[in-house]
């Protein structure tokens, strides 16, 4: 029941109640103005008393009872992050590194080290022959594994091929009678050679520039 509700309600009792009080004064006429009066006076009164009390029991009826003091929910501190290990980088290698580790591995397949540095002028061109086998077959094994080559020029050696105007001086070299501007015909004498892809093993530690290291066969 709200405020306006009640104070109507309340109003219509106490003049129904005057009502009975007039029919009273009807049995008792020589009291008939002054009752009147009185009762007037006491009906308004009741009347704003009662209006005001409804309506602040009304009010407190409708107000939303207040919600519980809620404590604080305790904090866990986050435990501490695990430090991260200590990254393990690698060692710094010199900037002749992957010089030594191909020579490395053109001495370890195919004996190149040992063959450039030995004097074969003593030797005839038999035994040179059966020595270059060895070390041909070797560091060319060595190359298919670990080295793509394609030629620069695709044409077959010696024939007749056009460098044509724009080309790459680093690429194409040119001998004999060159004179004026490209295009230029001649005869191929070399295809050469560009590295199209090196698949190299990671490279280790290099100490003190081994390329390969001695061997001592030790006898008992």
């Amino acid at each position: 029941m709200n405020k306006n509700a009640f104070s109507t309600r309340t109003l219509l009792i106490l003049l129904i109640g005057n009502a009975i009080l007039l029919a009273v004064t009807l049995v008792l006429p020589e009291m008939t103005w002054v009752l009147i009066v009185a009762f007037l006076a006491v009906t308004l009164g009741m009347w704003v008393v009662i209006r005001s009390t409804g309506a602040r029991a009304i009010e407190q009826a409708a107000a939303p009872a207040p919600l519980p003091a809620r404590e604080p929910a305790a904090v866990t501190p986050a435990p501490p992050a695990a430090p991260l290990p200590p990254r393990k980088e690698k060692p710094e290698q010199p900037p002749e590194a992957a010089a030594i580790q191909i020579l490395s591995i053109l001495q370890r397949e195919g004996r190149l080290i040992d063959f450039l540095q030995e004097d074969i002028r003593p030797y005839d061109d038999a035994q040179i022959g059966a020595a270059v086998r060895n070390v041909h077959e070797g560091c060319r094994n060595a190359l298919a594994e670990y080295v793509t080559l394609e030629p620069v020029m695709k044409q077959p050696e010696g024939s007749t091929v056009t460098v044509e105007p724009g080309f790459d001086v680093h690429a194409i070299r040119l001998t004999g009678q060159v004179a004026g501007d490209p295009p230029f015909t001649g005869e191929l004498r070399h295809r050469g050679w560009r590295v199209e892809k090196i698949d190299l093993p990671e490279l280790m530690q290099t100490q003190d520039r081994i390329v390969a290291a001695a061997e001592v066969e030790v006898r008992g």
